[in-house]
């Protein structure tokens, strides 16, 4: 059986796409029904480009099974599509590595994608040529999840890192909580988790992207747990030492700037009066605001002291969305004399005034609130010997509501094989 090379598929790729391009066409739905292909990250069309895909991995070694995990991937793709005629587009594959990352406080996984563009054919002036974008798209993840979004917001992050200031890739607990959506069904879940409901979408409509989301975990073991109350009352306690980190040196700041405005009243007694009124209005967004943080931290210090062990293993339960308050502060007697102050992450606007961000209130258990999760740190073991193995994978297929998009993710949801994704991570 006689080889066919690289170099001779590329040619023929380059005949047909004259060939394409040479295409007479009225509009782009003339062209829907030409024969479509597959480049392959195997003969992607820009080698220079693909000999450096993998580079952020480091090691050949790495940079080897990650290439063989993602051909792997790939190929379960092209034998979804056995039975499937393409048309009207180019798919082309493409790899990327990324730097590892820190997952649960401790194990820096290496992760790496796959990416299945479709460019399709487009009639301008009346000659068909390839789209040089994507709206229709097949993508991997492996050691990491798109979509998952951290419970809590940090304004000045640099204070939230375990040692405050050093960016080390490592946050205090609380940084690192995670609110799920139930319906994403990650741990050890099947079927998918879909953005956006199809039907709410009209048909032809390619300014909306929907995109279905599929996610694989290693089996017996969760790879998201619950945070318990305990552990978020403890998470709170280091939130308020960093917190008292973050606005002593806003004050700091705030006085050496006035002190450097007001050094010399009787030569410059304009910037003088500047500086004096320069240190109330920003000290008034910080309102006894020592006091306010060891209040905070009296509340959970008695919630940890007088609930049962078995109260505090409980997952903890809180607010299910985010709330910004904002409430007037006023520094003098004119009806201008105050400031605006928001405060994030607290329950109520009595809070927010009261002690300010992450006020504990109480558990939302009653409330339709959301549990808090964290990475399971027993599901990563073995990670820091071999980052590169794949430990967590996501799938997703992102479309439009076009005949070409629906067909693609159709044919996906129904022929992959979802269970050989699964069988990697064993």
């Amino acid at each position: 059986m006689k080889t066919i090379t690289s170099f001779q598929i590329i040619v023929a790729f380059f005949v047909f796409t004259q060939q394409v391009h040479a295409q007479d066409c009225q509009s782009s739905k003339d062209l829907e029904n030409l024969p479509g292909k597959l480049i392959d990250a195997a003969h992607c069309e820009w080698p220079q480009q693909k000999a450096h895909w993998l580079d952020d991995l480091g090691t050949a070694a790495n940079k080897a099974v990650a290439n063989t995990v993602l051909t792997k991937i790939e190929a379960l793709e092209k034998q979804s599509r056995i039975n499937y005629t393409l048309k009207g587009c180019i798919l082309k594959t493409t790899f990327s590595g990324h730097t590892a990352i820190t997952i649960a406080g401790k194990y820096p996984l290496a992760s790496y994608d796959l990416n299945m563009g479709c460019y399709e054919y487009i009639c301008i002036k009346n000659k068909m040529i390839v789209n040089s974008e994507y709206a229709n798209v097949f993508r991997a993840y492996v050691n990491r999840y798109t979509d998952i979004e951290n419970a809590f917001s940090f304004p000045d992050e640099a204070y939230y890192y375990e040692t405050p200031k050093k960016y080390n890739g490592q946050f205090i607990a609380l940084h690192d909580f995670i609110k799920i959506d139930a319906s994403k069904n990650i741990n050890n879940g099947k079927g998918f988790y879909q953005d956006l409901a199809e039907t709410t979408i009209k048909q032809g409509n390619r300014s909306v992207y929907m995109t279905r989301h599929w996610y694989f975990t290693k089996p017996g073991v969760l790879l998201f747990v619950p945070v318990t109350r305990k552990e978020y009352l403890e998470a709170l306690l280091v939130y308020y030492e960093r917190e008292k980190l973050l606005i002593a040196d806003k004050i700091k700041e705030i006085e050496n700037e006035s002190a450097g405005m007001m050094k010399d009243p009787q030569k410059y007694p304009q910037l003088y009066e500047n500086g004096k009124r320069n240190l109330i209005v920003r000290k008034a967004k910080y309102p006894d605001w020592q006091q306010k943080i060891e209040a905070k931290k009296v509340i959970v210090q008695k919630a940890l002291k007088e609930n049962t062990a078995n109260w505090l293993a409980q997952p903890a339960i809180v607010k299910p969305k985010t709330e910004t308050f904002s409430w007037k502060n006023n520094y003098g007697p004119g009806s201008n004399d105050n400031v605006w102050i928001d405060t994030y992450n607290v329950d109520t606007k009595e809070d927010a005034q009261k002690t300010g961000s992450f006020t504990f209130s109480g558990f939302w258990d009653d409330k339709n609130g959301a549990t808090l999760y964290q990475y399971n740190r027993e599901y990563f073991k073995g990670a820091e010997k071999n980052p590169v193995k794949p430990y967590m994978i996501e799938l997703t297929y992102r479309y439009v509501k076009t005949t070409l998009g629906k067909s693609l993710v159709e044919n996906f949801t129904e022929n992959f094989d979802f269970d050989a994704i699964r069988n990697m991570l064993e």
